[in-house]
């Protein structure tokens, strides 16, 4: 009895579909086991190649310009480049910080005309 219920179980796993699997004839040409394992296997395979979507977001290149004032007690130089020069006596020199944005990509996939 064990046994059985076990392999009542395993079956019923194997065989357990998406909810949004519809049972019709589409559904049956494409899983339908009349032409043989050596057909499932490669039907299977398309619907894996042909599911699976890779979508590469463009590349974006924005250029922002800031404007940079001495600070008021530096009335002494003559402009950046020379508060610039005071700064590097320091050891202190401009740098440029280039920030990573977060790029989220959303897709949904039509298959002729309806939502997958």
């Amino acid at each position: 009895m064990k046994s059985f219920t076990l392999a009542a179980v395993v079956a019923s796993l194997a065989t357990a579909v998406s909810a949004d699997c519809h049972a019709d004839n589409c559904a049956r040409a494409v899983t339908g086991t009349r032409l043989g394992p050596a057909f499932v296997s490669s039907a299977r395979a398309d619907c894996s190649t042909r599911q699976a979507h890779t979508e590469t977001a463009p590349a974006v290149t924005e250029t922002q310009y800031v404007t940079v004032q001495a600070p008021t007690y530096a009335s002494a130089c003559s402009g950046l480049v020379r508060y610039s020069s005071a700064c590097s006596c320091w050891g202190i020199t401009a740098t440029t910080s280039v920030v990573t944005p977060t790029i989220t990509t959303t897709s949904t996939i039509y298959i002729d005309g309806s939502e997958a």
